[in-house]
């Protein structure tokens, strides 16, 4: 399969580096907040967006997967159970925000548990593909409805270590 790049390694710093100033003056440096990484696809952007934020920002992680292959089944697969956030702040952090369906019940999960506040943060925004009526708080960067892969996106599993996101036609 042919990778067509879309946003270089150098855009995606960039773009990492604005996010995190957003995310800082939202929620400061000094309460705690809960920053969720959601495995594996945002191990990369989490990794980015961690170094660039102060210390009250504590890593857990949390496996929920939805697809097969390049299709979202709809279905939601916990690999992992939601960490203990009552009253707790949480900002989730995933790779991409498609379908929406996901964060949307990963977030709806959190705030039943107990999260004083849950905010979200996705690598890439793809507009267009909805199936949720659900938006990332904050967002690196936005494409178009394409099969992206690099930066920690995949197909069955290949791609991920790509240092530029691209794309792939299916």
């Amino acid at each position: 399969m042919n990778v067509h790049p879309l946003f270089t390694a150098v855009q995606i710093q960039d773009a990492v580096q604005t996010t995190a100033n957003k995310i800082l003056a939202y929620f400061g440096s000094e309460e705690p907040v809960i920053a969720l990484c959601l495995l594996n696809g945002a191990i990369w952007y989490t990794a980015d967006l961690l170094r660039l934020l102060p210390p009250n920002f504590e890593l857990q992680t949390i496996r929920i997967s939805s697809y097969a292959g390049s299709e979202s089944t709809g279905n939601l697969n916990w690999h992992s159970a939601p960490p203990d956030c009552a009253g707790k702040r949480v900002l989730v952090i995933d790779d991409v925000l498609d379908t929406g369906l996901t964060l949307q019940s990963l977030c709806a999960e959190l705030h039943k548990n107990g999260a004083s506040d849950v905010i979200t943060t996705v690598a890439v925004n793809k507009i267009g593909c909805r199936k949720a009526t659900f938006e990332a708080d904050f967002y690196a960067l936005e494409c178009e409805n394409l099969f992206l892969v690099g930066y920690g996106l995949d197909f069955n599993g290949k791609y991920r270590n790509l240092p530029y996101i691209g794309y792939i036609e299916k």
